[in-house]
Formats: structure tokens, C-alpha cells, sequence
């Protein structure tokens, strides 16, 4: 009698254990796709070690004959991850099953065809089929693939998935931690990524770049989201996939992990089904070739199962996909203008020459090539059919991130409470590397054990708040781990504890610092050692936190984990070696200004190095010198003792330090014509510095503060507000136009801006909220406003009649400018009323607002009780301001940034709704005709600029 699955499972667990726990991933995952597995149990598994997540997932299949039968079909289906042994039972006992049952209806081709995704072209039961992709001479490759290349594809899928199956984690001692989970199947959180239509500046830190980016997507959702796994899916209008992809994003975005996951899916069978073969190629790997090189001896170097079998191979070009990891690690310069080479694929070129042709399509054009890079080494788009920008997590995908990252629920709870709680870290926590540091550095303080065994002497006494406290936190917490183990108990003073690693924390800041200076980010074991690190030290201490390897056959490099790292590293160095106050301000006019001293100068060893003045360099180094503000806090605080082998000079005069850097950043205030960035990160390192004896000498010299255009995010208005609180005298001006702060990040400002005369809101996504919020202020009896811009915002009908209910009271707005802000009929209803009894207000325009009739009758209404107030209510009556807006026109022109922003092309769209409207209506009422040339070369101009970029739907 032919026993039941049940029975046949039983008899044979030990074998089947045996065969499967080498690579358990594969038959986990099927068992749960197929049902068999709940969600819980699988991602429970998943943590288990090789041979208890086996043993675990027979023992439930096993409960029931209905769940055994489920387990070997599954078991079938993954046969080819596994030993010979395991596909001969398989053969067996699966078709024994099989036979039992072939008196079943017979399974209709089509339906069978339609189930079977690609990947199982190998499987021992498939019968090969053409598929309508594939070309007649591609015919015999295929059958041969079938016979030769089954052995290789299946040791390619299990590299793969050993390779990528866990996530950077929390380790103590290179041992994972049991606060937080690793596998890619759990941590992964899926990122914001969209079409990249827009160019990149690389005149500031890519950081800044992209939170100007994401500012401005995320205040218009504007943009179409697209899952890393459908990169390659087809084109809506074309509906043609595309060859060439390109995704972009700075360090610590995601990029790697994204391309991780895609490849961790594929080697399981689970995406990607239409590629054989996968090859993923990093860039920092092929930085190590020198020499001439094919594309057959690459493959065959970095794949060597393929070696024998890579004609066959690539012979059938159309089902292979090529991912190219971090061009911007590539030390070879690409000339992107090079005219192509007929190469073919035993043709040696060099290997920057090699990446050109494949990422060109000049060699295998019929094979399909992901490329992913830093904006600051970009690629032209030209060369692709789709280009992605990868910009984050969104706030859904934060929380989803947290609660993945812990594994009890309560420290996730506490934990995204937290971040949500604090504008600094918020506003940081879309980088995935940024979340992955506070998490781990807020786990010290949230964990339930480290509630009851809390020591104020081994930990913080609070949880971080700024991102300085947040590395610091992270450093400690790897520190700590590594210096108690065997040498110290856990209540050792901190200072103990840092003592202990004096001499590995002085070493890896030198080798982050000098090598930042240098634009360095890659370092061969030569480097390392250089600087006293020993490579094979790095799994065993608190370096495999901060140092990633990359052991492959032929390549060893390492580097900092992400960029930042790198950065705050450099930033302790410097912070714990520079001591005398000459020092400090000579180093600071170095890394902010480009400044480098001369020759007959006594340098401090920091600066001692092969300087070229370059301002890149210096833009670079905005994040490195809050860091180091930052720690420069925590060492005047006694919080970095044990690290530092000299107090901090007092000079002769008896001035402190934080007194000295008062009086820097004052001179730098007073004496300098700043460019808007480098202000923005003066007024950063000041919040991280939190000295208010400093800040309070260099609040009184800004009087004047313009950063119009430069996107703001929530902690850069923050940043604003803790410099300006400490200024006693009123701002002339504030001028944040195009600044996309958003009502959180006016919110955040709001109790400075009654003191602002001139207060420019230009175009900054604002509402109903902050017209709310502003009328506010202007009710203040503190108020000092005299102009106020508010065109280009959402405010409506309810939030403008906010204004004017504040302006009934208000005594000091001489100017209004409400242009552009959705004033309807209904927002007029008040205007009357409130701006009749007003007595400062001298201008007030609102043009591009839909009124209505009613509306204008009410401003004529107006303008008979004020005589002394002048209301410019359309476009055409203004001479002034219709040259004010041809200027914004061609300003928008010529910024391919601003073009980019949806809310210009509505605010375009407006005007030029208005302008027909407008101008019409002033010829029925026979108005003057002085001004009909400059309303027709305004239409004229918007016109050709919306259809430049097809904006002009709406209209239509």
C-alpha cells in the first residue's frame, strides 16, 4: 500500500532535514506563498537558525496529510536549490503521488502554461516551450541551457540568496543582537521612488539636494510612484518594457538595499521571472581590474560555476538582466560622448570601457541593465528608457520600518512616538540609514531590559533630540557593547568605557577625516592598516558598526557604512584633538569658507595636508561641521572624557570657548557677504552647538535674512527659530519665497515672525492652517509686520477671511500681497466689514483669484470707504505689476527647477486664466489700451512656457 504524504514526510524527515537546512530559504518561502506556512510562523522562521526553521516547518506540515501533500508539491517545485539525493526523491515519491491521482480530470494545457512562471524553464517536469519573445536562432541555446546550465543556475541562485538574504543589524561583537530583526524578509520596508525629471545641483551637500527634492514632491504629489520590483515593468503609454534603467539617489537612500531585495526575489523564483540569470556587478568590485578585460573573462572571474557554460549563457541576451551597483564608487571617469566601439564579447577593452558598451546597449543591447548611482555621479539620461529617483520612506513607510525593526512591539510604539516627536529626527528619519542609526541608538533607552538595570554612569540621561546626539548615541551604544565585554562591568563610568577604545576611535577618525578632505570613500586593506586598523579586527569589535568589508574572490575594499558616518567620525576626531581656541577658529575658516592659512601660519597637524582650495569640497563639509559642533558641545560638557588628553584653552583674556565661537560667528555675520546656503549651515551649526552665549552675540547682527530658494525643511525652520529667538531687536527682513517650508515648518517659525517688517511666504505650500496661523500674528500685539507676501499659497475663501478678520484689529501691515491664493466669491463675504475699520493698510493686490462679479463690486465697495487704500484686484490695471510678472515668467524660465514645480505651472496656469478674463473684460468696458501690449506679450510668454512643458491640459 503506497503510504499518504503524511507517512512518506515522517519516515524521511531526517532526510529531507538534512538535504534542505543548508539552504532553508527557498522551500520557506514557497511553503509560504503556497499557503502552507502562515505569515507569522514564516517570518518567525526566519530568525531561526538553518536546521530549526526546517525542523520547525516539517513538524507542522507534517500535522496534517493536507499540509504534507502542500509541502511536496512545494518541494518539487524547489528541487533544483538542493543535492541530487533530495531530486531523486523528489522523482520518486512525487510522481509515485501523482500516478495515485491520474485518474483526475487531465489539466488543460493553457492553464497549466499560465500557472508556471519562466523560472521553472529548468524543472524536471517542464517541457520546454517558446515563448513569443524568443528568436528562432535563440531556439538551440535554450535546449542546451536546459541540460548544461541547471547545476550552475542553481548554485548562482543559492550564492545569491546566502549573499542577500540579511540586512545590516545590530551586533554585538559581530554576533546579531536580540533587539532587532535581520532578515531581509522582515526589515525590508519598500521606498519612495519615482520618475526623475529633474537635473541635479551639485553645488551642495547631496543631503540638502534631496531634502529640497522630496519638499517639493511631497507638498504637490506630483509624481508616480513606482516598487523597486516593478523597475522593469512596462511603460503605461508605450506599453514596452524598458531596457536601460537608471536609478539615482544619495548615499544611505536605499539604493543597494532596493537592489538587494530585487535579487533576493529573483533567486528565489519569485520575481524578475522572465530573466534565466541575474548578474549583479558592484562597481567598487571592478575598481580593483587594471587590465584589459572581455566580458566573458568578467563573468567568468566574478561567476566561476559559470565558467564553462557562459556562451551558452549569453547567447540568449534577451532573458538576461545586468545590475550595475554604485557607479559613483567607480574610480574610472566615464566619457559618457565617446563614439562606440564594435566590441563583441571576447573583445579585452579596458573595463571602464566594458561598463560603457553594457550600459549603452553597444554590447548585448538585447539584454536588460540596471544602473544605480549618487545624483553627484550621474549618468545621461539619453542612454534610458526609464530614469528613477530613489527619495526615501514616506511617513507610512517610517512606522512600517520601526515596528519591523524591533521585535517587541511596545519598544517600536515607544520608539516611533518618539522620532514623530521630534522635528530633528523626524525630518532625518526618511534617509533608511538614518533610521536604521536612531534605532538602534534609541533602543539603549526604550529596551525593557535596560529599564530595569538603567545606569545613568554607562548610559545618556536622556533619549538623543539632534542628529549629532543621535551618532553619538549610536557610536557609545556600539562602543560600550564591545568595551564591557570581559573588561569592565556595566556600570562602568563612561569615561572608563571610552578610555578603553582611546587609541581604535582615534585611528578610524583620522583615516574618516583625511580621507574626507580627499573626497575618499573606498579604502584597500593598505589604507586601513595605514592608519593602525587591522582588517581581521573588524568582525570582533565595535568597527563591524562602522566599517563595511567587502571580502569577495578577488576583492577586499572597505568603507564607512554610510556617508555620514564617515562624517561624524571625521567630526570626533577633529572635535577631541583640537584644544587651543587658535585651532578651532583656523580650522573652521578652513572647512566653511575655503580658507587656508598661510604658509608662515603654525598649522595645527589637522590642517597640515595637501589643501587646494575647492568651494565643492567646502559644500561637502556642511554636515561634517555640525557634527562637529555638535560633539564640540558634548566635549565642553565632560560628556567625551576619557577620549580627550588636554582641556579645552582658556585664553589670556579669560574668554571661554563658547564665548570665542560667538564672537566668530558674529564676525562671520557682520564682515561677510554669505551666500544663502552657507548661512542656512551657520544657523544649523549653531542649534547643534546650543550655547546660548554664543548664539546671543550673533543673533543681534541679522537683520536681514534671505533664503529665497532654498528649499527649508521642518528642522531647517527649527534651526531659524533657535537662532532669531535670541535676537532682542526686530528682523527687517525674512524672505523665505520658494521656500516650500509647508505649515509645519511656518509652525515651527511662528514665534518669531511678529517680529519680522518685511516677511516674504512666496510660494511655500502653505493653507487654510497657516492663513490661521498668520492671522495670529498679525492679532499680536507685538506684531511689527509692515509687508506681507503671501501669493502662490492654498489659502481659499476660509483662509484669507482669517486674514481680514485679523487685519480689523491689526495696525502695522502697510502692504498685502494675496496673489494667486484661491480667493473665491465666498472669501470676500468679510472683506468690507474687517478692511474698512483697518487704518495702516495702504496696497492690497489679489489678482489671479477666481472673485467672481460679486467679489469685484465688493472691492469697488471697498475702495469708496478707504479712499486712502489701493486694491489691484486684475492684472491689466497695473502697468507695474504686469512688468512684475513678465519678470517672474522669464525668471521661471530660466530655472529649470522652478518649472519643475507643479505648483508654478498651476500658478502659470492661473495667470493666464486670468489674464483672458481680464483683459476681455476691460475691452467691453472700453479700460485703457496702454497696457494691451504688456497683457499680450505676458499671455504670449506663459503660453510658450506651458507648452514647452505640456502643461496646458487644464486649460484645454
Amino acid at each position: 500500500m503506497t503510504p499518504t504524504a503524511q507517512q512518506l514526510l515522517r519516515s524521511h524527515r531526517d532526510a529531507l532535514l538534512e538535504w534542505t537546512c543548508v539552504h532553508p530559504a527557498p522551500l520557506l518561502r514557497w511553503l509560504h506563498d503556497a499557503g502552507v506556512l502562515s505569515h507569522i510562523h514564516y517570518l518567525s522562521l526566519l530568525e531561526c537558525s538553518s536546521s530549526n526553521a526546517v525542523a520547525q516547518a516539517l513538524e507542522t506540515v507534517c500535522a496534517s496529510e493536507e499540509s504534507s501533500r502542500g509541502f511536496m508539491q512545494v518541494l518539487r517545485d524547489v528541487q533544483d536549490y538542493y543535492c541530487d539525493d533530495l531530486q531523486a526523491w523528489v522523482k520518486r515519491h512525487v510522481q509515485e503521488a501523482e500516478q495515485e491521482r491520474q485518474k483526475a480530470p487531465p489539466i488543460r494545457v493553457e492553464e497549466k502554461k499560465s500557472k508556471r512562471p519562466i523560472t521553472k524553464l529548468f524543472k524536471v517536469k517542464v517541457k520546454f516551450t517558446v515563448t513569443p519573445e524568443v528568436e528562432v536562432e535563440d531556439l538551440k541555446p535554450l535546449q542546451n541551457a536546459k541540460t548544461h546550465l541547471r547545476v550552475p543556475l542553481s548554485a548562482h541562485k543559492n550564492t545569491l540568496l546566502e549573499r542577500t538574504e540579511r540586512l545590516t543589524s545590530y551586533a554585538e561583537g559581530g554576533r546579531l543582537a536580540s533587539n532587532s530583526a535581520s532578515h531581509i524578509e522582515i526589515r525590508y520596508t519598500d521606498l519612495f521612488v519615482t520618475e526623475d525629471n529633474e537635473l541635479f545641483d551639485n553645488s551642495q551637500h547631496e543631503y540638502f539636494t534631496l531634502a529640497s527634492r522630496r519638499a517639493r514632491i511631497y507638498a504637490h504629489q506630483a509624481c508616480q510612484r513606482i516598487r523597486p520590483c516593478n523597475l522593469l515593468s512596462p511603460n503605461v503609454t508605450t506599453g514596452r518594457s524598458p531596457k536601460r534603467v537608471k536609478v539615482k539617489g544619495i548615499a544611505g537612500i536605499g539604493k543597494s538595499v532596493a537592489v538587494q531585495r530585487l535579487v533576493y526575489e529573483w533567486a528565489l523564483g519569485k520575481s524578475m521571472r522572465d530573466f534565466i540569470c541575474v548578474f549583479d556587478l558592484r562597481f567598487r568590485e571592478l575598481n580593483l581590474i587594471n587590465a584589459p578585460m572581455s566580458l566573458i573573462d568578467l563573468l567568468g572571474d566574478r561567476f566561476r560555476y559559470f565558467k564553462t557554460v557562459l556562451k551558452i549563457l549569453l547567447a540568449s541576451p534577451g532573458s538576461l538582466l545586468f545590475i550595475l551597483d554604485g557607479l559613483d564608487e567607480f574610480k574610472y571617469l566615464l566619457d559618457w560622448n565617446a563614439p562606440d566601439r564594435d566590441i563583441n564579447l571576447d573583445t579585452k577593452v579596458s573595463i571602464p570601457e566594458l561598463m560603457m558598451a553594457l550600459i549603452k546597449g553597444s554590447l548585448l543591447p538585447e539584454s536588460s541593465v540596471i544602473l544605480t548611482s549618487r545624483p553627484s555621479t550621474d549618468a545621461p539620461k539619453r542612454f534610458f528608457q526609464r530614469c528613477c529617483v530613489v527619495l526615501g520612506f514616506e511617513e507610512d513607510q517610517l512606522k512600517e520600518y520601526t515596528f519591523k525593526f524591533y521585535k517587541d512591539p511596545k519598544v517600536s510604539e515607544e520608539v516611533y512616538n518618539y522620532i514623530l516627536g521630534n522635528d530633528n529626527l523626524f525630518v532625518l528619519s526618511f534617509i533608511p540609514l538614518y533610521c536604521y542609526i536612531i534605532c538602534t541608538a534609541l533602543a539603549e533607552f526604550f529596551s525593557p531590559e535596560n529599564e530595569e538595570n538603567y545606569d545613568s554612569l554607562s548610559l545618556e540621561l536622556s533619549p538623543p533630540r539632534t542628529i549629532s546626539e543621535v551618532y553619538h548615541c549610536y557610536l557609545f551604544t556600539a562602543v560600550k557593547h564591545h568595551a564591557l565585554k570581559g573588561k569592565a562591568e556595566r556600570n562602568t563610568p563612561k569615561s572608563d568605557v571610552l578610555s578603553l577604545v582611546r587609541q581604535h576611535l582615534t585611528n578610524l577618525g583620522r583615516l574618516a577625516y583625511e580621507n574626507l578632505l580627499k573626497c575618499k570613500i573606498m579604502f584597500q586593506r593598505q589604507d586601513l592598516e595605514h592608519y593602525g586598523l587591522m582588517p581581521e579586527d573588524i568582525e570582533s569589535t565595535f568597527l563591524s558598526q562602522m566599517l563595511v568589508p567587502l571580502k569577495e574572490e578577488t576583492v577586499e575594499m572597505f568603507s564607512f557604512f554610510h556617508l555620514t558616518v564617515q562624517e561624524h567620525l571625521a567630526a570626533l576626531y577633529c572635535a577631541i584633538n583640537l584644544s587651543k581656541q587658535a585651532d578651532i577658529i583656523q580650522a573652521l575658516d578652513l572647512w566653511c569658507f575655503g580658507e587656508i592659512p598661510q604658509p608662515s601660519t603654525s598649522l595645527t597637524p589637522l590642517l597640515k595636508q595637501d589643501l587646494n582650495k575647492d568651494q565643492t569640497r567646502v559644500e561637502n563639509l556642511q554636515m561634517f561641521t555640525r557634527f562637529f559642533m555638535g560633539i564640540l558641545r558634548t566635549r565642553i560638557g565632560g560628556q567625551l572624557d576619557g577620549l580627550v588628553l588636554a582641556p579645552l584653552e582658556v585664553d589670556v583674556n579669560g574668554v571661554d570657548l563658547p564665548n570665542r565661537l560667538g564672537l566668530w560667528f558674529q564676525a562671520q555675520f557682520k564682515g561677510r557677504q554669505l551666500d544663502n546656503q552657507t548661512v542656512l549651515n551657520l544657523l544649523h551649526c549653531l542649534m547643534e552647538l546650543q550655547m546660548e552665549e554664543a548664539t546671543s552675540r550673533v543673533a543681534p547682527e541679522i537683520q536681514i535674512l534671505n533664503l529665497f530658494k532654498i528649499k527649508l525643511s521642518v528642522v531647517d525652520c527649527a534651526a531659524l527659530h533657535y537662532v532669531l529667538q535670541f535676537s532682542p531687536h526686530r528682523l527687517k527682513e525674512l524672505n523665505l519665497g520658494y521656500s516650500n517650508i509647508g505649515n509645519k515648518g511656518l509652525s515651527r517659525l511662528a514665534p518669531i515672525l511678529h517680529r519680522c517688517e518685511f516677511l516674504y511666504l512666496r510660494y511655500n505650500c502653505l493653507d487654510r492652517e497657516a492663513a490661521i496661523l498668520e492671522s495670529e500674528v498679525l492679532k499680536s500685539k507685538q506684531c511689527q509686520v509692515k509687508k506681507l507676501f503671501m501669493c502662490g499659497n492654498n489659502l481659499g475663501p476660509d483662509g484669507v477671511q482669517e486674514l481680514w478678520n485679523a487685519l480689523e484689529q491689526n495696525t502695522t501691515v502697510e502692504e498685502l500681497y494675496l496673489d494667486i491664493t484661491g480667493i473665491t466669491e465666498r472669501g470676500t463675504e468679510n472683506i468690507v466689514h474687517c478692511l474698512s475699520k483697518n487704518t495702516s493698510l495702504k496696497t492690497l493686490t489679489m489678482v489671479g483669484n477666481d472673485i467672481g462679479e460679486v467679489g469685484r463690486r465688493r472691492l469697488k465697495q471697498l475702495e469708496g470707504r478707504r479712499p486712502g487704500l489701493r486694491i489691484i484686484g486684475n492684472f491689466v490695471e497695473d502697468r507695474g505689476l504686469l512688468q512684475a510678472y513678465l519678470d517672474w515668467v522669464e525668471e521661471i524660465r530660466a530655472d529649470r527647477d522652478q518649472m519643475d514645480s507643479v505648483k508654478n505651472a498651476d500658478a502659470l496656469q492661473s495667470v493666464l486664466k486670468g489674464l483672458r478674463v481680464e483683459s476681455g473684460r476691460e475691452k467691453m468696458l472700453g479700460g485703457e489700451e496702454d497696457n494691451t501690449a504688456k497683457v499680450q506679450e505676458l499671455e504670449t510668454k506663459i503660453l510658450a512656457l506651458l507648452n514647452s512643458h505640456n502643461l496646458l491640459d487644464g486649460l484645454r
